[in-house]
């Protein structure tokens, strides 16, 4: 079922329960939940997807509807506005993609926390255009994927592990499930990368997206020199076999330096790829592989 209401149309509770016993995949686009419906839920015993879009909705009857959803394996939330926190529970839920915007409203969503999701194997922070969020995982045993992790991920809770703006404020809790991992870079900004890889010991893959800063400064292109002087970083050592540079620069030192580090001190690489933010000659191609 696709619900899209142009002008914010209020979804009545009435016109859609009649497709509740069977329905398996909602969208919701444009449309406004009245409070109404926190005290007469929706309830779709059978729904596996769920996405909202451009959405006014409250945090109570956002988790009012979650609460009737109880098959429920992935969630979508995409510039919504009504919910400032979202709390996590469910039993079933399998992927979770979520992004916030403040365009047109205060409340915006500024806080996650999944509390207990034992099935929950993607969590995957979407692009958010300058808008700050926390995100806490108490419970997720499971999970496998994570990202886009961004300079706009303000705080990242890790059970009592804590990271602030990329930079580890306490480390105490690793994640052994995590085998995917996707993090920007406003420039190539390894020091903070190389940090987020000792919460993770058994990555197998690494994603790294390129973002341009408006000026290079030494500030943003903190390159670690000496790997010996970290210590040992198990997914370096033992697990880690694929890194993935996109829109990456090779005509800087700095995004050399960058790609460099993981050729040399990726002990099980098997495959290193670059994506281009534009087209280059044959002969560049050559080039940075004598450099790499």
């Amino acid at each position: 079922m696709f619900w899209h209401g142009m002008k914010e149309e209020c979804v009545r509770p009435s016109s859609v329960s009649h497709f509740s016993p069977t329905l398996r995949v909602a969208k919701f686009h444009g449309s406004h939940f009245p409070s109404l419906i926190a005290q007469l839920p929706l309830k779709f015993p059978c729904l596996r997807q769920l996405t909202l879009y451009k959405v006014t909705i409250s945090e109570d009857v956002l988790q009012s509807m979650l609460f009737g959803c109880s098959a429920l394996e992935s969630l979508e939330l995409k510039d919504n506005w009504g919910i400032g926190r979202l709390c996590i529970s469910s039993q079933t839920l399998r992927s979770l993609a979520f992004c916030a915007e403040r365009s047109r409203a205060d409340v915006y969503l500024q806080e996650l926390v999944i509390e207990d999701a034992p099935c929950l194997e993607r969590l995957l922070p979407l692009d958010y255009r300058g808008e700050t969020v926390i995100i806490r995982i108490i419970c997720a045993p499971k999970l496998k994927i994570l990202g886009m992790l961004s300079e706009n991920i303000s705080e990242f809770h890790l059970g009592s592990s804590i990271i602030q703006k990329k930079v580890a404020v306490s480390l105490t809790t690793k994640m052994y499930t995590m085998r995917v991992l996707v993090l920007s870079s406003v420039g190539p900004n390894l020091d903070a990368v190389v940090n987020f890889l000792k919460y993770f010991p058994c990555l197998e893959r690494l994603y790294v997206i390129f973002l341009s800063p408006p000026t290079y400064s030494q500030e943003v292109m903190n390159n670690v020199c000496n790997y010996d002087s970290l210590g040992p970083i198990e997914c370096l050592e033992l697990h880690l076999k694929k890194v993935v540079l996109k829109n990456y620069d090779g005509t800087k030192s700095s995004s050399i330096d960058f790609a460099r580090f993981f050729v040399l001190n990726m002990k099980e690489l098997k495959e290193l790829k670059i994506t281009l933010p534009y087209h280059r000659q044959h002969g560049w191609f050559a080039n940075q592989l004598s450099l790499l």
